[in-house]
């Protein structure tokens, strides 16, 4: 399950950003992914829970935000918001060409949102 050393990242880089500002306790874990990530969010709440046991931060609260996943055709630079990772081969809703497409929106993981006491 990758989810733990996820949250292990997540939670180091918590840590660290609350004891930047003074603080020792984290209450608080806002983090946003794409959907394109391959993350689990059942298997990351569960990760977390485990980390944070018989730990100052026991009790602080994990909240998962799912990107979705936007799209930008190489072709005419038209950006849409993709239904799914199939909509990565299809034909551009702007051109209707068959195109490769940047990812706007919608990969990798990020901590959005600390608090901390």
């Amino acid at each position: 399950m990758h989810e733990m050393s996820l949250a292990i990242n997540i939670l180091n880089t918590a840590q660290t950003e609350a004891v930047k500002h003074g603080a020792t306790r984290l209450t608080l874990v806002q983090v946003r992914y794409g959907c394109l990530a391959n993350m689990q969010p059942e298997a990351m709440q569960m990760a977390f829970s485990a980390l944070i046991l018989d730990t100052p931060h026991f009790n602080a609260k994990l909240i998962l935000v799912e990107e979705k996943l936007r799209l930008r055709c190489y072709l005419c630079s038209h950006i849409f918001q993709a239904l799914g990772r199939e909509d990565m081969f299809g034909l551009c809703p702007a051109c209707g060409k068959s195109a490769s497409y940047f990812v706007e929106a919608g990969e990798g993981i990020f901590l959005d949102h600390l608090e901390a006491e």
